[in-house]
């Protein structure tokens, strides 16, 4: 297993722990307490990172590992596989986009305040306009 998933679990580890230390220096009072599931979100994928690199990397292990690795490679370019994620991809756009525009009418109907609207609306458009903008630069690149 390569050191890179060491390195990067300990990274995500010490971020967490940053994450804790400013926590607790703000007395985790308002915005802050954000800070703590920050920090549960760095240190939790940080020691699943650590332990998997210490499990594939020992040698009754290695012999798994590169079937693993082997299998991996053949699922990410089987043809069948790349089309279902294309078309998955497609369909959960389509879902968010019909969402959001409901979630916006819903909420207007409620009476939330205009700014939440307006926010809302505005990611409705990005995500309409950036899927339109990255149609188009894969149809000139392809």
């Amino acid at each position: 297993m390569k050191k890179d998933m060491l390195y990067s679990g300990l990274s995500f580890i010490a971020l967490g722990f940053i994450f804790i230390i400013l926590y607790i220096a703000t007395n985790g009072e308002g915005v802050a307490s954000n800070f703590a599931g920050f920090a549960g979100g760095c240190i939790g994928p940080g020691i699943v990172m650590v332990c998997k690199y210490f499990y594939w990397s020992k040698p009754e292990n290695k012999e798994a590992y590169e079937e693993r690795l082997k299998n991996e490679k053949i699922n990410a370019k089987d043809e069948r596989k790349v089309m279902i994620r294309r078309i998955s991809g497609q369909v959960m756009y389509t879902f968010t986009v019909i969402m959001l525009a409901v979630l916006t009418f819903v909420l207007s109907l409620i009476g939330v305040d205009k700014w939440v609207l307006s926010m809302i609306a505005a990611i409705l458009i990005l995500e309409i306009a950036g899927g339109y903008i990255v149609f188009r630069y894969y149809s000139k690149k392809m």
